[in-house]
């Protein structure tokens, strides 16, 4: 399975024999017999490498959570055995990369200064991809939708409003219970399509009869969204606490009540949801400041 994690990483089996420290022949023997093992073709081979099969697409993933409990247990008992700390590797949604993520490593850090993490922020689908190849041991970011959350185990934390936002100067800052028709044909600076917030925006506006916003711009940085609202006339769909950010200063809700979702946030795990004791301590420390102030 190590071997063909490898394989699906590099989709070049040269590439992946030298990763390895293996022959090349050694390699093919051993994907032959994992094929013969699962009863079914994973690789189809041509001049620039290899390519999945779709029943070798679904293998990798589950290879890579393998590889990543593999990795975890290795690391923990190595851990329990010489006492060091560890690494933990999170992935933040954007205003978990504001609030409470950075109070709660600067907690961590303090009582086990040894700590290393890393940090990789984004919005939720690319860093759900990242944890299901076992890239990342957690996620903090909004709720899956069903589809997404069958393969993840997930532990609420906070609860926010996704709002329309503009800058404080736009025309209809200011206004009262304004139909979400009158924004439609208005500038939108939107995430990514494949995004939680996104979807929710246009499922919402379908729900009432309306069609999906077309983004002027789309962008996978919030803060570059946010940004570009200060200074346009552009609409976003983002958090109501985000207001409260910095790069949320010179900006303002606009009160389209029929746009107004619920959004829960929270722990995102591969399931069963194990995690080494390193993930763990900042995992609780995350939930005491969330106990105190359920808001992001």
């Amino acid at each position: 399975m190590s071997y063909f994690h490898a394989v699906a990483k590099t989709r070049n089996i040269t590439h992946a024999a030298k990763i390895l420290h293996i022959a090349q022949p050694t390699l093919s023997k051993a994907l032959q017999q994992l094929e013969h093992q699962v009863g079914a073709q994973l690789l189809e081979r041509n001049s620039y490498g290899i390519t999945l099969t779709p029943i070798g697409e679904r293998l990798s993933r589950h290879a890579g959570v393998v590889m990543a409990q593999v990795r975890d247990a290795v690391e923990e008992v190595s851990h329990l055995r010489t006492g060091e700390i560890g690494e933990v590797r999170v992935g933040a949604g954007p205003s978990w990369v504001r609030r409470k993520l950075p109070e709660a490593v600067a907690r961590v850090r303090l009582e086990r200064p040894s700590l290393r993490l890393d940090v990789v922020a984004g919005f939720d689908a690319p860093l759900l991809e990242q944890l299901a190849t076992g890239d990342l041991d957690f996620v903090v970011a909004e709720r899956p939708l069903t589809d997404d959350a069958r393969a993840f185990a997930y532990r609420n934390l906070t609860s926010d409003d996704l709002v329309v936002v503009a800058g404080r100067d736009h025309p209809l800052a200011g206004q009262k219970n304004i139909p979400a028709e009158a924004l439609l044909d208005l500038t939108w600076a939107l995430p990514p399509a494949s995004t939680l917030a996104r979807r929710k925006l246009d499922g919402r506006l379908i729900s009432l009869g309306l069609a999906a916003p077309k983004a002027a711009i789309t962008s996978s940085s919030l803060t570059f969204l946010m940004m570009f609202a200060r200074q346009s006339d552009a609409l976003l769909y983002t958090t109501r606490s985000l207001l409260e950010s910095p790069e949320g200063a010179m900006l303002c809700e606009i009160d389209v009540p029929a746009l107004i979702t619920t959004r829960e946030a929270g722990l995102i795990f591969r399931t069963p949801g194990l995690l080494p004791p390193a993930a763990m301590f900042l995992v609780e420390t995350l939930e005491q400041i969330c106990r105190d102030d359920p808001y992001n």
